[in-house]
């Protein structure tokens, strides 16, 4: 008996698939995709200009976790706004969005920073990094759900010769 190659592949791949009116979500749209890089577009300037209260209700979701690095998870706009606050003051920010993908009412969006912030009574300090947000669309507008990022600049490294750091001269 002869096997017909052709029909059992095709039942084999139609098989795989999710059937049609399965309430699979569909794809973001073009239109979702182009709001959420707007409102990602809204971060950095908010940031630079310190105004973290504002910041935090027009980009996170009310049960938001933010998962800063050397830090433990934040939950929530108290908690969130009182991370940022931690922060330095920022004089210069960019965020570079990679991709943004997602189905239905949940997205991710992954991306790049660079920023600099200026410690007081210290020299500015450059980082660059990446982040990893999740969004969810909630009453036809989108907000940040989860967010992580850190930094690709390494940590400053202990002394570990034991040797006294020499005394500055007055």
């Amino acid at each position: 008996m002869r096997f017909p190659v052709l029909p059992a592949a095709a039942v084999l791949l139609l098989a795989g698939c999710p059937p049609a009116g399965s309430g699979a979500p569909a794809e973001l749209s073009v239109a979702d995709k182009a709001a959420i890089d707007s409102i990602d577009r809204t971060f950095a300037p908010m940031a630079i200009s310190g105004d973290y209260a504002a910041l935090v209700k027009a980009y996170y979701a009310d049960d938001a976790i933010i998962l800063a690095p050397g830090m433990p998870a934040a939950t929530g706009h108290a908690a969130i706004e009182a991370v940022l606050r931690t922060f330095p003051p920022i004089t210069a920010f960019e965020l570079h969005g990679e991709e943004i993908v997602g189905a239905g009412d949940l997205a991710y969006a992954r991306g790049r920073y660079t920023m600099t912030m200026a410690p007081p009574g210290a020299p500015a300090v450059a980082d660059s990094g990446k982040y990893l947000e999740i969004w969810r669309k909630q009453g036809g507008s989108w907000k940040v759900t989860r967010d992580m990022f850190n930094s690709d600049v390494p940590p400053p490294m202990p002394d570990m010769t034991g040797t006294p750091a020499p005394a500055k001269k007055p």
